[in-house]
């Protein structure tokens, strides 16, 4: 990480952060919202958006407003090629899967140093760290949950093995023993087959759980995030 920048405001007893980190490649942006006055460390909730959406959609600042008032300090980023990103092309990653490992691998790093880069800055507890993705955050997420080795919750929503994930019983999956996961699939779902959920889940080595809801793929709504909330809340 070669910088940090932010510029804030306040939302009634809560803080509304930008941030940007300049890793020397790329520019990542993100938008944390915590408490104004926390009594202590917070837990660090790291949210992910789905394809084509950003940090500002509602998946991210407006449930990250809600989930705040918990007590949560609630992060998310611009994934590569999203958002406010300088390079900003969302489906050229889909254009060309040949792209996977290595923007997986950039999101990863990405992901953790925007952990050090707020611990660093802010009361944040990086002994109870969360992470929920949608779709495209949650085929990034798992990789990145993995290798960085510090997350002790995760609800990845909308997800299966193949991809950037990789298969079920490759060594990122493999990795997240220590995690306790949530997965959240839709019963109608065109993008991810339900095997493919299934084999994920199966393949899962450590503590899990997994929600089947009504609908497609492109139904994110209250029911998926009140899903990924309740599992989260009880462990971080």
């Amino acid at each position: 990480m070669t910088g940090f920048k932010t510029s804030e405001h306040l939302i009634g007893d809560l803080r509304e952060i930008r941030f940007w980190i300049e890793t020397g490649t790329d520019t990542i942006p993100g938008l944390l919202i915590m408490e104004t006055d926390p009594a202590g460390p917070l837990p660090l909730l790291f949210m992910q958006h789905p394809a084509t959406s950003s940090k500002d959609d509602y998946f991210v600042r407006d449930v990250a407003l809600r989930w705040a008032q918990r007590g949560w300090a609630c992060v998310g980023i611009d994934a590569p090629l999203h958002g406010d990103r300088p390079q900003h092309d969302p489906l050229a990653l889909f254009r060309d899967q040949s792209r996977y490992p290595a923007i997986t691998a950039q999101f990863a790093d990405e992901v953790t140093a925007t952990i050090d880069a707020l611990a660093a800055a802010y009361p944040i507890d990086t002994g109870r760290l969360g992470y929920v993705g949608y779709s495209m955050g949650s085929m990034l997420g798992i990789p990145a949950v993995a290798r960085d080795g510090r997350f002790k919750v995760a609800a990845f929503c909308l997800v299966g093995e193949g991809g950037m994930v990789g298969p079920a019983d490759g060594p990122d999956v493999q990795a997240l023993g220590g995690v306790a996961v949530r997965i959240v699939g839709k019963t109608s779902d065109q993008l991810i087959p339900r095997a493919a959920t299934e084999a994920l889940y199966d393949g899962l080595p450590g503590v899990k759980d997994v929600v089947w809801l009504p609908g497609g793929h492109f139904e994110i709504g209250p029911d998926v995030i009140r899903a990924a909330e309740e599992w989260i809340k009880d462990r971080l």
